[in-house]
């Protein structure tokens, strides 16, 4: 590190050249010397240096109290003074200047140096601060957030211009308001959106959404000094999200069109079958909410009831219309439906795993479906709901080949193969659901497409 610059002001020849010898011996280096209060102030802004020693009695009309005043109103630079006076008219003016250090003449290598070292510490710590509250303040001005700050009596000592617009309010006059009559009594919740987003009344009159941070100041005793608010304007977002609403909307009824277009078409190729999508839906849904489902997963599991024999529109009208039982070559044209509807399926951008569930539907947990073969472990919780919801609604139904077995007659199936074509709590939920009466075909046949 470099040796610090001292400036020496002096008005005595041979004091001035013993001190300057001093601080040689010291490693100091002398940046100059001068006689004169005038010529202390032209030197400093000449010569830059680290520290100035000032004698306060000086040849000229500026003394040393009046050269250090100015040294230290336009440059900021420390100031020691090195005199024989210390009466106290001499120490009253010399604090108004706030030096770094008070040397009385004759003085020691040692106090002089104690002095010095003290001085340039104090000041180098001083700066620092001084200019990390200067980057600190540029960015506070130049944040996006508004941000107010309070003291522990909740009276507002800082607004960064972000604020003021947002309050309608300057620096000064805020001083005298409290944070709650400035901030909190123009706020109010937004319905819905959480504790930390508000309405707050702008300087216009208008309301603008604002998005609030606040946090207590603690000092290192665990006192509170105060609170610093922190606030955005989030109109941009909010409309964002609205905008997105309404999209997600609007996507939602086309995708509901879509899926009730898909449902017709299936059951305009088999109108023995018209509403059996629709019926297997309504209880594969009310089975769903029964087992503890989420809405969101439940809503895909009632658009592939709406859709799981999408795939017979590949059958012959024939096969399926024919009034007698089929025989091997048509029962397996009609297993292949499942992965037909898959095929349909399968690039359509759903949201849910329609298309696995409409392929994985007449699977059974002992591996004995079709078309996989697939175990328990391997189907889908929703498409072991969709089997057994399928199963029951058609053998509760008129088919081209038989008449409707019965409510009942489907139970005992589902009952009879409890834990080993269909799973148990599937099956339970739904004997629960339609012996209690809390869901009916009747009543619950058609859902909304």
């Amino acid at each position: 590190m470099s040796a610090r610059k001292i400036l020496v002001v002096e008005d005595e020849a041979i004091v001035a050249l013993d001190i300057k010898s001093r601080l040689k011996r010291m490693g100091y280096e002398v940046a100059g010397s001068c006689a004169t209060g005038e010529e202390a102030v032209a030197l400093v802004g000449r010569l830059k240096p680290d520290l100035v020693l000032m004698d306060i009695m000086l040849e000229g009309a500026m003394d040393g109290i009046e050269a250090a005043g100015e040294i230290n109103e336009g440059f900021g630079l420390p100031v020691v003074y090195l005199t024989a006076y210390a009466d106290k008219q001499t120490l009253d003016r010399a604090k108004i200047t706030n030096p770094f250090g008070y040397i009385i003449k004759p003085f020691e290598d040692r106090e002089l140096q104690t002095t010095i070292e003290m001085a340039l510490y104090k000041f180098d710590a001083e700066r620092t601060m001084r200019l990390s509250e200067r980057w600190l303040a540029t960015t506070l001005r130049n944040l996006g957030e508004a941000v107010v700050t309070a003291g522990s009596d909740g009276l507002i000592r800082f607004l960064n211009p972000v604020a003021e617009r947002s309050l309608g309010l300057v620096q000064d006059a805020a001083r005298e308001l409290s944070l709650q009559d400035a901030f909190w009594k123009r706020t109010r919740p937004m319905d819905d959106a959480g504790p930390d987003k508000h309405l707050l009344r702008a300087a216009d009159g208008g309301e603008i959404p604002v998005e609030i941070h606040l946090s207590p100041i603690i000092d290192d005793w665990g006192k509170d000094m105060g609170s610093v608010l922190v606030f955005r304007d989030i109109s941009e977002q909010v409309r964002n999200e609205r905008e997105l609403r309404d999209s997600l909307d609007r996507l939602r009824v086309t995708l509901e069109a879509t899926v009730g277009a898909l449902a017709v078409t299936a059951e305009k190729r088999d109108p023995y079958t018209a509403g059996h999508q629709q019926r297997v839906a309504a209880l594969a849904c009310a089975m769903a909410h029964s087992l503890g489902l989420d809405e969101e997963r439940s809503e895909g599991l009632r658009v592939a009831g709406l859709l799981h024999d999408i795939g017979k529109i590949y059958i012959p009208a024939e096969i399926l219309a024919k009034p007698s039982r089929l025989n091997s070559i048509e029962m397996g044209l009609i297993k292949t439906h499942s992965e037909v509807g898959f095929d349909i399926l399968k690039d359509v951008p759903f949201p849910w795993p329609v298309a696995r569930m409409v392929l994985e539907h007449h699977e059974r947990i002992d591996g004995t479906g079709y078309p996989g073969g697939l175990s328990d472990g391997q189907i889908l919780e929703e498409s072991k709901i969709l089997s057994v919801a399928d199963v029951v609604e058609a053998m509760s139904s008129h088919r081209p080949y038989r008449a409707a077995l019965g409510l009942e007659r489907a139970l005992a199936e589902i009952r009879k193969n409890r834990g080993v074509l269909y799973d148990p709590a599937c099956v339970d939920a739904c004997v629960d659901l339609l012996e209690s009466g809390r869901f009916s075909f009747e009543t619950d046949q058609r859902l909304p497409v």
